[in-house]
Formats: structure tokens, C-alpha cells, sequence
């Protein structure tokens, strides 16, 4: 008699297990759905994501490019300043005004 409450605490306990399983499966499809929904947001993130990096890394690039740049042009602008105080500044003059001018 003990033997057989044992088999049937046991079958009990496997049945309400195997009906839980059961009772999920409804739930499984609707799980799988959010699953594919997830995975499609996480790879949409992933691509910008890597989108993002590489405009980080041509930012990185061109921020390089403009700093050594800065010496040069700042040489430049020196070796001008130098020069404009030593060169006389010549009058102005338009292609307009001379054409008047020759006209008269």
C-alpha cells in the first residue's frame, strides 16, 4: 500500500508538470513572436550601432587631418603679417572704374 501512494505522489507530481507544459504552449507562440521582435530590434541596434562607429572613426580622421593643419596654416598667416607690414598696399582699383575712366 505504501509502495503504490508512492507511484501515485509520483504520477501526480509528473502529471501537474506535464500539464503545465501544456498549459504554455498556448503561450509559446506568442513568446516566439516577442523573441522575433527582440532580435530584429537588437539587429537593427547592432547596424547603427556600427553605422555610429564609423562616423566616429571619419570624425577621429578629419579632426586629425584639421589638427595638423593648424601649424601650417598658422605659419601661414605669420609669414603674410610679415610681409604685409614690409610691402607698401597698392590702391584699388575696379575693371569699373578704369572703363569709366578710359571712356572719358
Amino acid at each position: 500500500m505504501v509502495h503504490l501512494l508512492e507511484l501515485a505522489v509520483t504520477f501526480i507530481e509528473r502529471l501537474e508538470n506535464h500539464l503545465e507544459t501544456i498549459r504554455n504552449i498556448p503561450h509559446l507562440d506568442e513568446n516566439l513572436k516577442k523573441m522575433s521582435k527582440a532580435l530584429a530590434q537588437m539587429d537593427i541596434l547592432v547596424t547603427e550601432t556600427e553605422e555610429l562607429a564609423e562616423n566616429i572613426l571619419k570624425w577621429q580622421e578629419q579632426q586629425k587631418e584639421v589638427s595638423s593643419c593648424i601649424p601650417k596654416i598658422l605659419a601661414e598667416e605669420n609669414y603674410l603679417h610679415k610681409h604685409d607690414a614690409i610691402m607698401p598696399s597698392l590702391p584699388f582699383t575696379s575693371k569699373v572704374h578704369i572703363q569709366t575712366v578710359n571712356a572719358k
